[in-house]
Protein backbone atom coordinates (compact mmCIF):
# COMPACT_ATOMS: atom_id res chain seq x y z
CA UNK A 1 0.00 0.00 0.00
CA UNK A 2 3.09 2.31 0.98
CA UNK A 3 4.88 1.85 -2.43
CA UNK A 4 1.90 2.38 -4.33
CA UNK A 5 1.16 5.89 -2.31
CA UNK A 6 4.49 6.72 -3.54
CA UNK A 7 4.33 5.52 -6.66
CA UNK A 8 1.12 7.50 -7.36
CA UNK A 9 2.78 10.83 -5.44
CA UNK A 10 5.26 10.03 -8.19
CA UNK A 11 3.16 10.24 -10.77
CA UNK A 12 2.02 13.45 -9.83
CA UNK A 13 5.17 15.05 -9.25
CA UNK A 14 6.15 13.62 -13.13
CA UNK A 15 2.77 15.50 -14.36
CA UNK A 16 3.82 18.91 -12.84
CA UNK A 17 6.91 18.64 -14.42
CA UNK A 18 5.63 18.29 -17.86
CA UNK A 19 2.49 20.16 -18.24
CA UNK A 20 1.96 18.74 -22.01
CA UNK A 21 1.67 15.18 -20.68
CA UNK A 22 2.86 11.74 -20.77
CA UNK A 23 2.17 8.35 -22.08
CA UNK A 24 1.67 5.60 -20.10
CA UNK A 25 4.89 4.04 -21.42
CA UNK A 26 6.92 7.10 -20.27
CA UNK A 27 5.41 7.06 -16.97
CA UNK A 28 6.52 3.09 -16.89
CA UNK A 29 10.01 3.86 -17.44
CA UNK A 30 10.09 6.57 -14.71
CA UNK A 31 8.83 4.84 -12.01
CA UNK A 32 10.65 1.68 -13.28
CA UNK A 33 7.46 -0.70 -12.97
CA UNK A 34 5.68 -2.55 -15.61
CA UNK A 35 3.07 -0.58 -18.01
CA UNK A 36 0.65 -2.69 -16.42
CA UNK A 37 1.52 -1.65 -12.59
CA UNK A 38 1.73 2.53 -14.57
CA UNK A 39 -2.00 1.76 -15.95
CA UNK A 40 -3.64 0.50 -12.90
CA UNK A 41 -2.24 3.41 -10.93
CA UNK A 42 -2.78 5.97 -13.41
CA UNK A 43 -6.26 4.53 -13.43
CA UNK A 44 -6.95 4.74 -9.91
CA UNK A 45 -6.08 8.75 -10.21
CA UNK A 46 -8.13 9.28 -12.83
CA UNK A 47 -10.94 7.69 -11.41
CA UNK A 48 -10.35 10.27 -8.58
CA UNK A 49 -10.15 13.76 -11.36
CA UNK A 50 -6.56 13.51 -10.14
CA UNK A 51 -5.19 12.86 -13.65
CA UNK A 52 -6.93 13.31 -16.80
CA UNK A 53 -6.09 11.49 -20.01
CA UNK A 54 -6.61 13.24 -23.66
CA UNK A 55 -6.06 12.04 -27.31
CA UNK A 56 -5.50 8.54 -29.14
CA UNK A 57 -2.57 8.78 -27.57
CA UNK A 58 -3.69 8.22 -23.82
CA UNK A 59 -1.58 10.87 -22.92
CA UNK A 60 -1.99 12.06 -18.94
CA UNK A 61 -2.11 15.09 -17.49
CA UNK A 62 -3.02 16.44 -14.22
CA UNK A 63 -6.55 16.58 -13.61
CA UNK A 64 -9.32 19.07 -12.43
CA UNK A 65 -9.04 17.95 -8.90
CA UNK A 66 -5.80 20.21 -8.21
CA UNK A 67 -8.07 23.37 -9.07
CA UNK A 68 -11.20 22.19 -6.38
CA UNK A 69 -8.05 21.54 -4.18
CA UNK A 70 -5.87 24.95 -4.72
CA UNK A 71 -9.47 27.29 -4.27
CA UNK A 72 -9.74 25.44 -0.77
CA UNK A 73 -5.96 26.31 -0.30
CA UNK A 74 -6.59 29.62 -0.77
CA UNK A 75 -9.73 29.94 0.48
CA UNK A 76 -8.17 28.81 4.18
CA UNK A 77 -5.24 30.88 4.10
CA UNK A 78 -5.63 33.39 7.19
CA UNK A 79 -4.70 37.16 6.15
CA UNK A 80 -4.29 37.89 10.08
CA UNK A 81 -2.07 35.03 10.86
CA UNK A 82 0.10 35.72 7.56
CA UNK A 83 0.28 39.81 8.14
CA UNK A 84 0.39 39.85 11.84
CA UNK A 85 4.00 39.37 12.11
CA UNK A 86 4.97 42.42 9.51
CA UNK A 87 2.21 44.90 10.44
CA UNK A 88 3.40 44.43 14.79
CA UNK A 89 7.44 44.69 13.09
CA UNK A 90 5.87 48.33 11.44
CA UNK A 91 4.12 49.87 14.72
CA UNK A 92 7.21 48.94 16.77
CA UNK A 93 9.18 50.83 13.87
CA UNK A 94 6.93 53.54 13.36
CA UNK A 95 5.34 54.04 17.06
CA UNK A 96 1.94 54.57 15.27
CA UNK A 97 -0.83 52.44 15.12
CA UNK A 98 -1.10 49.93 11.83
CA UNK A 99 -4.20 49.01 10.20
CA UNK A 100 -5.16 45.63 8.61
CA UNK A 101 -8.36 45.78 6.38
CA UNK A 102 -10.64 44.01 3.66
CA UNK A 103 -13.36 45.05 1.39
CA UNK A 104 -16.34 44.11 2.26
CA UNK A 105 -19.48 44.92 0.23
CA UNK A 106 -18.84 48.69 -0.09
CA UNK A 107 -17.11 49.26 2.94
CA UNK A 108 -13.46 48.55 4.36
CA UNK A 109 -13.96 45.97 7.56
CA UNK A 110 -11.11 46.52 10.06
CA UNK A 111 -10.01 42.85 10.75
CA UNK A 112 -6.59 43.64 13.03
CA UNK A 113 -4.73 46.79 14.56
CA UNK A 114 -1.90 47.01 15.98
CA UNK A 115 -0.87 49.59 19.12
CA UNK A 116 1.45 50.66 21.66
CA UNK A 117 1.45 52.40 24.54
CA UNK A 118 1.81 55.70 22.63
CA UNK A 119 -0.83 55.81 20.07
CA UNK A 120 -3.76 57.92 20.87
CA UNK A 121 -7.45 56.42 20.63
CA UNK A 122 -8.95 56.82 17.41
CA UNK A 123 -12.05 55.72 15.60
CA UNK A 124 -10.97 52.35 14.35
CA UNK A 125 -11.90 48.90 16.13
CA UNK A 126 -11.62 45.63 15.22
CA UNK A 127 -14.77 44.32 13.52
CA UNK A 128 -15.59 48.28 12.63
CA UNK A 129 -16.25 49.30 9.31
CA UNK A 130 -15.50 52.23 7.41
CA UNK A 131 -16.17 53.99 4.54
CA UNK A 132 -13.92 53.46 0.99
CA UNK A 133 -14.01 57.10 -0.62
CA UNK A 134 -12.78 58.54 2.11
CA UNK A 135 -10.09 55.91 3.87
CA UNK A 136 -6.90 55.66 2.76
CA UNK A 137 -6.95 52.08 3.17
CA UNK A 138 -10.24 52.22 1.04
CA UNK A 139 -9.04 54.24 -1.53
CA UNK A 140 -5.98 51.88 -1.79
CA UNK A 141 -7.88 48.95 -2.64
CA UNK A 142 -10.52 51.10 -4.89
CA UNK A 143 -8.00 52.18 -6.93
CA UNK A 144 -6.65 49.19 -8.39
CA UNK A 145 -10.26 47.45 -8.89
CA UNK A 146 -11.35 47.27 -12.31
CA UNK A 147 -13.65 50.95 -13.04
CA UNK A 148 -16.92 49.25 -13.71
CA UNK A 149 -16.45 47.10 -10.16
CA UNK A 150 -15.71 50.81 -8.56
CA UNK A 151 -18.78 52.49 -10.30
CA UNK A 152 -21.27 49.41 -8.98
CA UNK A 153 -19.39 49.88 -5.24
CA UNK A 154 -20.28 53.21 -5.00
CA UNK A 155 -23.46 53.45 -6.70
CA UNK A 156 -25.53 53.18 -4.00
CA UNK A 157 -23.23 55.43 -1.41
CA UNK A 158 -23.97 59.01 -0.38
CA UNK A 159 -20.92 60.28 -0.37
CA UNK A 160 -21.41 62.77 2.44
CA UNK A 161 -18.57 64.96 4.04
CA UNK A 162 -17.04 63.64 7.29
CA UNK A 163 -14.62 66.95 7.36
CA UNK A 164 -13.52 69.66 4.77
CA UNK A 165 -11.03 67.76 3.16
CA UNK A 166 -13.64 64.77 1.91
CA UNK A 167 -13.77 64.18 -1.77
CA UNK A 168 -17.62 63.89 -2.39
CA UNK A 169 -17.97 62.97 -5.75
CA UNK A 170 -16.87 60.05 -7.78
CA UNK A 171 -15.35 61.97 -10.41
CA UNK A 172 -12.60 63.71 -7.74
CA UNK A 173 -12.11 60.09 -6.33
CA UNK A 174 -11.14 58.74 -9.86
CA UNK A 175 -9.08 61.63 -10.50
CA UNK A 176 -7.06 60.70 -7.18
CA UNK A 177 -6.61 57.26 -8.49
CA UNK A 178 -4.52 57.99 -10.87
CA UNK A 179 -2.11 59.38 -8.32
CA UNK A 180 -2.52 56.26 -5.66
CA UNK A 181 -1.78 54.01 -9.02
CA UNK A 182 1.27 55.50 -9.93
CA UNK A 183 2.23 55.66 -6.68
CA UNK A 184 1.48 52.88 -5.50
CA UNK A 185 0.07 53.78 -2.26
CA UNK A 186 -2.71 56.23 -0.60
CA UNK A 187 -2.99 59.09 1.79
CA UNK A 188 -5.96 59.92 4.50
CA UNK A 189 -5.12 63.72 4.78
CA UNK A 190 -8.03 64.29 7.31
CA UNK A 191 -10.81 62.88 4.98
CA UNK A 192 -12.38 60.62 7.05
CA UNK A 193 -11.76 62.20 11.03
CA UNK A 194 -10.32 65.59 12.05
CA UNK A 195 -6.92 65.13 13.67
CA UNK A 196 -5.74 62.29 11.75
CA UNK A 197 -3.77 61.48 9.18
CA UNK A 198 -2.38 58.01 7.55
CA UNK A 199 -0.78 56.35 4.77
CA UNK A 200 -1.62 53.20 3.31
CA UNK A 201 -0.84 50.24 0.58
CA UNK A 202 -3.09 47.63 -1.19
CA UNK A 203 -2.06 44.17 -0.87
CA UNK A 204 -2.76 41.44 -3.38
CA UNK A 205 -3.83 37.97 -3.25
CA UNK A 206 -3.07 35.35 -5.96
CA UNK A 207 -5.18 36.30 -8.41
CA UNK A 208 -3.62 39.62 -8.78
CA UNK A 209 -6.55 41.33 -7.23
CA UNK A 210 -6.71 44.11 -4.39
CA UNK A 211 -9.20 42.80 -1.82
CA UNK A 212 -7.00 44.00 1.56
CA UNK A 213 -4.95 46.99 2.77
CA UNK A 214 -2.99 48.62 5.68
CA UNK A 215 -2.15 51.45 6.84
CA UNK A 216 -0.01 53.72 8.98
CA UNK A 217 -2.10 55.99 11.07
CA UNK A 218 -1.70 58.73 14.27
CA UNK A 219 -2.46 62.43 14.67
CA UNK A 220 -1.31 65.52 12.39
CA UNK A 221 0.49 66.35 15.51
CA UNK A 222 3.32 63.71 14.73
CA UNK A 223 1.82 62.42 10.89
CA UNK A 224 4.20 65.49 9.46
CA UNK A 225 4.20 66.25 5.65
CA UNK A 226 8.00 64.82 5.94
CA UNK A 227 7.16 61.72 8.25
CA UNK A 228 4.05 60.78 6.25
CA UNK A 229 7.01 60.60 3.06
CA UNK A 230 9.12 58.69 5.38
CA UNK A 231 6.44 56.13 6.22
CA UNK A 232 5.47 55.75 2.22
CA UNK A 233 8.57 53.01 2.01
CA UNK A 234 7.74 51.56 4.71
CA UNK A 235 4.56 50.28 4.14
CA UNK A 236 4.77 49.73 1.08
CA UNK A 237 7.47 47.14 1.55
CA UNK A 238 5.39 45.72 4.23
CA UNK A 239 2.61 45.20 2.04
CA UNK A 240 4.12 43.48 -0.06
CA UNK A 241 5.28 40.97 1.73
CA UNK A 242 1.94 40.05 2.31
CA UNK A 243 1.04 40.12 -1.12
CA UNK A 244 3.75 37.45 -1.68
CA UNK A 245 2.68 35.57 1.33
CA UNK A 246 -0.96 35.52 -0.25
CA UNK A 247 0.79 34.31 -3.52
CA UNK A 248 1.32 37.66 -5.33
CA UNK A 249 3.88 37.66 -7.79
CA UNK A 250 4.59 41.29 -9.25
CA UNK A 251 4.80 41.61 -13.04
CA UNK A 252 8.09 41.55 -14.33
CA UNK A 253 8.87 45.23 -15.33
Amino acid sequence: MIQSVTRALDILEFLKLNPGGLGVTEIAQKLDVAKSTAHRLLASLEEQDYVQKTGKDSIYSLGLKFIEMAEVVTENLKIVDIARPLIEKLSRDTGEIVHLVMLDGNEVLYIDKVENASTIRIYSQIGRRGPLYCTGVGKAILAYLPEDEVDQLLAGVMMQPFTEYTLTTLEELKQEFQTIRANAFAYDNEEHERGIRCVAAPIFDHTQKSRYAISITGPITRMSDDILREYIPWTKETALAISRKMGFNPPKS
